[in-house]
């Protein structure tokens, strides 16, 4: 937190209550993303005809893209309000969007119950989830790290970007539990779901005991609202918005392409190998779930780096390595040996994490205040419209591979192609960017 004037036990407070919530915040967003994938297969059959198992997973993934094609809606409408009227209300307001949207999809009725309703009522929930995701995406870090200290901001930031690996052991974690008890495609997909409403709702009661950031109230004290601020952000500020959608856009490309194809690449390896077949959930699940471990200590490891060595550097570095490594790493999880792919998908996920953790960190500290949550949640959710066609990408990819090498083999080369993009233009984006390590936020 910049200034001598703030009284230490108010930062202090704000950056603990803040933080914590935004980290429930943000492991539902992740834990969501990830149960949803989890259970495209099951999803596909709940909400689709089961004539055509290929058109139905297709439909099953534009679905969830609908979800972040709502995101920079939501990020427009939050975003104003976040930077206009106080970064609390419109906190407030995006998670309660979020716990509605969610409960509403764990008890909607299936194809089989009302026919074409099923997918329609499934979209409608997914924007309205994807609308509340909008503005919390930007929102909560910009609301945590304007408490925080410059001297290790980026380790807070890690902390908090930690959130999407805890969900994901969370989420592969109870997949696997209710999966021992329940049957996924009756009522087991219903509880996982509904377990993330909880996560949302936990963090909804905390931030209604946080204050207001200090550095937005300081701002209103001296006339520095500006009435449109993503007007102001696009035209004065409009190369920050660049780096945001460069670099972010590469990272979520690797990161939907990367880890979050998994489930769908083994359901598309599960055709030729008989094994994996018989044995969907364990060796699916399991690896995610030993993998996630990898992501938790690469965001916070990567969070403390970035404070060292700064953001451009965390930014390009382990980008470059993934890039180069992404394929190799696909490959290993055609072994179907549990120890082998869960240590893939550790390295895959802790390599990512090493970068993934330093941009929130670094998009706040190039915007100032008054437009900081319109700026980067624009440009974050923008990408994140784009970005979740990444997996659809991938897959329509592969059909196109298969039929002239190896299946197994099109099927690890067409997410890795994916993830190669998506490095490239982080990289690109943090090489033309300037540094801002212990930056003072303005």
């Amino acid at each position: 937190m910049s200034g001598p004037t703030v009284p230490e036990h108010v930062r202090k407070r704000g950056l603990m209550l803040a933080s914590i919530s935004t980290f429930f915040a943000w492991a539902l967003e992740y834990y969501d993303f990830l149960i949803y994938f989890s259970l495209i297969p099951y999803i596909s059959e709940l909400f689709f005809p089961k004539s055509n198992p290929l058109a139905a997973l297709l439909y099953t993934l534009l679905v969830f893209a609908v979800g972040y094609f709502a995101r920079p809606l939501g990020a427009i409408f939050f975003g104003h309000i976040g930077d206009k009227y106080g970064r609390r209300n419109a906190l407030l307001g995006d998670a309660i969007t979020m716990a509605v949207a969610t409960t509403a999809i764990a008890l909607l009725p299936t194809y089989s119950q009302i026919g074409i309703w099923a997918p329609i009522l499934l979209t409608i929930f997914r924007f309205i989830q994807g609308f509340g995701y909008g503005g919390e995406a930007g929102g909560g870090v910009v609301w945590a790290l304007e408490f925080a200290s410059p001297k290790w901001r980026g380790l807070v930031n890690g902390v908090l970007n930690s959130s999407m690996s805890v969900a994901t052991l969370l989420a592969t974690g109870l997949l696997l539990l209710v999966s021992a008890y329940y049957p996924i495609s009756t009522v087991g997909w219903r509880i996982l779901f509904l377990s993330g409403a909880v996560v949302v709702v936990i963090g909804l009661f905390i931030r209604f005991a946080a204050p207001e950031s200090i550095l937005w109230v300081r701002k209103k004290e001296e006339g520095r609202i500006v009435k449109v601020p993503l007007a102001t952000a696009i035209g004065r500020y409009w190369f920050s918005l660049i780096l945001v959608i460069l670099i972010n856009l590469g990272l979520t490309f690797v990161f939907y392409a990367g880890y979050g194809f998994v489930t769908t690449f083994t359901k598309l390896l599960s055709s030729y190998m008989p094994e994996l077949q018989r044995a969907f959930v364990k060796l699916t699940y399991l690896p995610l779930m030993l993998g996630s471990i990898g992501g938790i200590i690469g965001n916070t490891f990567g969070g403390y780096l970035t404070d060292i060595f700064g953001r451009r550097r965390m930014l390009i570095i382990p980008t470059a390595i993934l890039l180069i490594t992404i394929y190799p790493l696909y490959l290993a999880l055609t072994t179907l040996s549990i120890p082998i792919m869960a240590l893939s998908l550790a390295l895959m996920y802790f390599i990512f994490t090493l970068s993934a953790t330093v941009q929130t960190a670094y998009f706040s500290e190039i915007f100032p205040t008054e437009v900081r949550w319109s700026g980067i949640g624009f440009g974050w959710n923008l990408n994140a419209a784009i970005g979740s066609l990444a997996p659809t990408f991938a897959l329509l990819l592969y059909t196109n591979l298969k039929s002239v090498m190896n299946p197994i083999g099109a099927a690890a080369l067409a997410p890795s192609i994916v993830v190669m993009i998506g490095a490239a233009m982080t990289i690109i984006g943090a090489s033309i960017g300037p540094e801002t390590v212990r930056k003072q936020l303005e």
